[in-house]
């Protein structure tokens, strides 16, 4: 949505792969600038998508387009390492249904001082599924209806908890988690260019994620207690 500003350098990494993605699918979204204009000068499939605001939406219309064997998502504003693909195939393929990779942050000072300490600690934790990320994640294509049906319940679930957001991407980790292993790893990157302006922007960011992922997990031990 809107990302004029960042979609060259995002297409521009995910046709750089050490192990090129068979397909590149991308939704824009309720756009209102010149990121499909941009996005058109290269060889991905692009989705003009009007529907509700909101990025899960742009996710579901993502996996109607989509037909790989493995499904890895990353965000407009974000661009990936060149072997992004390769990694996170590879951490797939040891036994895990839901990966991720360690996610650094672009811009203010707050998110520069979080990337030393977010790259160890995304693969030491013992909760992977606090560190699997809307900029960079993957799953097997035989899962997409699983992931389907957890993204639209998402929606769901944070309006009945009054969440201030909808964390698509950490129930899309706390569902999974229930059927299989997750993994984080940072042997590979993914460089996010938040929204946020300055760092007090940032921390408060911070702790809105800290009080929703809390309500969610409250929710997730009522239910698999």
């Amino acid at each position: 949505h809107n990302e004029e500003k960042y979609i060259e350098k995002c297409i521009k990494s995910l046709l750089q792969q050490t192990n090129p993605a068979d397909e590149i699918v991308l939704v824009v979204h309720n756009s209102t600038d010149k990121t499909e204009v941009i996005a058109q000068k290269y060889p991905i499939t692009i989705i003009s998508y009007t529907g509700p605001v909101g990025i899960v939406y742009a996710r579901l219309e993502g996996l109607k387009h989509v037909s790989g064997d493995i499904i890895m998502c990353t965000d407009g504003d974000s661009y990936v390492a060149n072997n992004w693909c390769s990694v996170m195939k590879q951490t797939l393929l040891e036994n895990n249904i839901l990966v991720g990779s360690w996610v650094k942050f672009s811009g203010n000072l707050f998110g520069q001082i979080s990337n030393f300490f977010n790259k160890f600690n995304c693969v030491k934790n013992k909760i992977p599924e606090r560190w699997i990320w809307g900029p960079s994640f993957a799953f097997w294509g035989k899962d997409k209806g699983v992931v389907r049906d957890i993204f639209e319940k998402s929606s769901i679930l944070s309006s009945e908890l009054k969440l201030s957001r909808n964390p698509d991407d950490y129930w899309l980790a706390l569902f999974m988690k229930q059927k299989g292993n997750l993994r984080v790893t940072n042997k590979t990157y993914v460089v996010q260019h938040p929204k946020e302006k300055n760092s007090t922007e940032a921390i408060t960011r911070n702790k809105e994620n800290t009080s929703n992922a809390t309500s969610m997990e409250k929710y997730f031990k009522r239910i698999y207690k």
